[in-house]
């Protein structure tokens, strides 16, 4: 798979972890404090000073809110790193678990990204069907025949549950074992506040991140071209077979309005790309991967805004703090 040639400008993501347990987390994990000598995310050597951080050397830590008084967002939470500088310019409320909505997509991506198999011919199952009234679809069937990289393209611009459910039982053998494989990886990356209980994002108790492990999971995703190219289309056309062997085409805007051109970011500031998710659950949500007015680029995540215009609206009023 070949790796982006903007990501060595972006950052280096620590490729070792000392983590333990799989799914939740556990209550009493103290998040990504890498000077505690207590923090599940260090190690210690015969002296108290040697300690060595053997997690987050070189991603964004936020153990505490940064709210700058000129800054106003009602969402529940939201974030904003500088994967440059490897600062944290806001944070609210970060560690706190939320139900992510289509955000889920970003692992179900990098899932498929690492596999290596995207021109590999998937054919839609009945398993992958979604019934629950209101999800965003493609309007696959059983027995259509994409590949994955098509499926990559719908689960990520048009957000489509049903192709997101597709790449979960191609990749998985099955749903359930695809979820093993999203937690698996969460662990990883030091998600320690996530659990995935579907690959799509709609709303289960047992299905929830925070914006911190969010951006771990951008960060991440961000290692591959396939990614930054998908996430900055404004719109996507497919053509594939269906089960009797006849072409199907559709094309489908992205719900991203940065990149399909709806909404204008701050003067400035360039949108690469990003994800949107909205449930009744998961209110408004929001991640983007930008570059500030200095040529350094940012990962900013918002969880749970009051309404669709509301997380665009403040987006802008953090994107501005890039300036």
């Amino acid at each position: 798979m070949k790796k982006t040639r903007i990501y060595a400008a972006l950052l280096v993501t620590a490729t070792s972890l000392l983590l333990g347990g799989c799914g939740k987390a556990e209550s009493f994990m103290k998040p990504y404090d890498i000077t505690s000598p207590q923090s599940e995310f260090s190690f210690v050597g015969t002296s108290q000073q040697n300690r060595a951080p053997a997690f987050a050397a070189d991603l964004c830590v936020a153990n505490e809110n940064v709210m700058p008084a000129e800054v106003a967002v009602t969402a529940e939470t939201a974030s904003v790193y500088c994967v440059d500088d490897k600062t944290v310019l806001y944070a609210k409320n970060v560690h706190q678990r939320m139900n992510p909505a289509s955000l889920t997509k970003i692992m179900t991506a990098l899932l498929a990204l690492e596999s290596g198999r995207l021109e590999e011919e998937v054919t839609v199952t009945e398993e992958a069907m979604i019934t629950e009234s209101g999800a965003t679809l493609c309007h696959l069937k059983p027995g259509d025949k994409l590949t994955l990289r098509q499926l990559l393209n719908l689960s990520l611009v048009r957000s489509g549950n049903d192709a997101a459910a597709a790449i979960a039982v191609f990749l998985g053998g099955d749903l359930s074992t695809f979820n093993d494989m999203m937690n698996q990886r969460a662990k990883e990356l030091g998600a320690t506040g996530t659990h995935f209980a579907n690959a799509h994002g709609l709303t289960n108790e047992d299905h929830y991140t925070t914006a911190y492990d969010i951006y771990l999971m951008l960060a991440e995703a961000l290692k591959y071209d396939e990614f930054l190219s998908i996430i900055g289309q404004g719109s996507y056309e497919v053509t594939y077979k269906d089960a009797e062997g006849k072409d199907k085409t559709n094309s489908f805007e992205s719900t991203n309005r940065y990149v399909s051109g709806r909404i204008e970011a701050p003067e400035g500031i360039t949108v690469i790309g990003g994800k949107t998710g909205t449930t009744n659950a998961a209110g408004s949500c929001l991640a983007l991967i930008t570059k500030g007015s200095s040529g350094k680029y940012y990962i900013s995540v918002i969880l749970k805004a009051d309404s669709s215009e509301m997380v665009f609206q403040e987006m802008n009023t953090l994107l501005s703090l890039e300036n």
